[in-house]
């Protein structure tokens, strides 16, 4: 497979009223044309900071990369002017938003701002911008387009809105697609169609697209990817392809999150879950950052910061006890 994004030790940070928020620290993974890579951990581990670097979306102030690299189909993105960025922002690489309600304007009909999105790339013919925003709008599941198209957001439903967001993404066919839990505060039923829909949309072999998925939710990776990202702590805990990662976890972290999965099987009343909490990112830990919540931590677990080391073809981990 060709490499689409090759990420290397990224490290970017935030400044607060209490200190430098170290946000992202030597994160370094790739994705290739043509897979779906996961990036799962718990909130507040780095996972939507990493995604919006990408395309440079983390608003400088208060935040900013301090090191490392992002190059996409072999053009470096950290320091390319904003002009450059904006003519790969929408056509190169396109953004599902967490939250479609705060990601579109709600003073803005839905045919304006996905008008805009064509407008800022390619030159067409008001017939030709609209009959391209209808077919994407009918391919995402969207029964009424023309309704659709002259709704402001707040007259739409969470799902309908999700919807437009893949639409918009996806409008000018993008080799990638960054979704940033797209399924948040959506019901079950719309999570099912959702990820129906992103998959359909970003499984295009002839076109060779990438999905970069960001998710708390294992059962989600599981489905969608082929690769996943363990994160915490603002760094990358383990690597591995979705199959040989949830048969053969080796980073404690990874093995609680599965362990916490809940299954039918489970008794309700006792389901499991990793003691402790998530750690402060003003100060870092000069160890694993886990260290504090690991059953199987020893002194140089909280001494010393393990790095990754591959442990089987694909599959690599940070952790001394590996």
């Amino acid at each position: 497979m060709d490499e689409l994004l090759n990420i290397s030790n990224l490290t970017v940070e935030f400044d607060s009223d209490e200190g430098v928020v170290h946000a992202v620290n030597d994160v370094s993974f790739s994705v290739n044309a043509g897979e779906a890579v996961g990036l799962v951990g718990e909130s507040g581990c780095g996972k939507s900071v990493t995604s919006m670097s990408i395309p440079r979306l983390v608003p400088s102030p208060p935040g900013r990369t301090v090191g490392g690299s992002i190059r996409f189909r072999g053009r470096e993105l950290v320091g390319l002017a904003p002009a450059e960025l904006r003519k790969i922002r929408g056509a190169e690489i396109g953004v599902v938003f967490q939250e479609p309600m705060t990601a579109l304007s709600p003073l803005h009909r839905i045919d304006d701002q996905m008008a805009e999105t064509i407008r800022l790339h390619r030159r067409m013919g008001k017939a030709e911008e609209q009959s391209l925003i209808l077919s994407w709008l009918k391919r995402v599941g969207i029964a009424d387009p023309l309704r659709c198209l002259k709704a402001y957001p707040f007259e739409l439903s969470g799902g309908m809105r999700q919807r437009v967001m893949i639409a918009m993404a996806m409008l000018l066919e993008p080799r990638l697609v960054i979704a940033d839990e797209p399924t948040t505060a959506l019901d079950v039923t719309i999570q099912a169609q959702v990820l129906d829909l992103l998959h359909e949309v970003t499984a295009d072999n002839a076109n060779q697209r990438a999905l970069l998925l960001i998710t708390h939710d294992l059962g989600v990776i599981w489905e969608m990817c082929t690769r996943v990202i363990v994160m915490y702590g603002s760094r990358i805990m383990e690597e591995a392809p979705v199959k040989e990662l949830f048969d053969h976890p080796v980073h404690p972290y990874t093995c609680g999150l599965l362990e916490s999965s809940p299954s039918l099987q489970d008794d309700p009343l006792h389901l499991k879950s990793i003691p402790g909490s998530v750690p402060s990112l003003l100060h870092p830990l000069s160890g694993c950052p886990f260290a504090p919540r690991c059953p199987k931590a020893t002194a140089k677990c909280h001494e010393t910061l393990p790095l990754r080391k591959n442990i089987a073809p694909g599959h690599s981990v940070a952790c001394w006890m590996a």
